[in-house]
């Protein structure tokens, strides 16, 4: 159910950063987001090599350092948290989310508090 997209009115993309040797790549994406979160977010895909010149407030991506053309992008990086990234300590200006399950809709709140 997606009435998560509802409580949170707000727009939600998927920036995904193809891999250099393509092939199958692209439309293994396509159809895992078709899958698990169903046809209409395949409209809101964005492949990209580089998630720094996207606009949005709030990036969650689990690669600890998301570098690109612009030094300072327009989000806040949440790191979600995986078995790679797990170990590493953030600074306190960093934030983290744990799993699905953990409270993300506060993450969101407070971006929404902020503005």
């Amino acid at each position: 159910s997606n009435d998560w997209i509802n409580w949170i009115r707000l727009k939600v993309f998927i920036c995904s950063s193809p891999l250099l040797k393509f092939d199958h790549c692209v439309g293994e994406k396509y159809r895992w987001v078709q899958r698990h979160l169903g046809p209409e977010f395949v409209e809101r895909i964005i492949l990209t090599r580089d998630k720094t010149v996207v606009l949005g407030d709030l990036l969650i991506d689990d690669k600890d350092t998301i570098q690109g053309l612009e030094e300072t992008p327009s989000w806040e990086h949440i790191l979600f948290t995986c078995c790679h990234n797990q170990h590493l300590a953030l600074p306190p200006s960093r934030r983290r989310l744990l799993s699905w399950s953990d409270n993300w809709r506060e993450i969101i709140e407070s971006k929404r508090a902020a503005v």
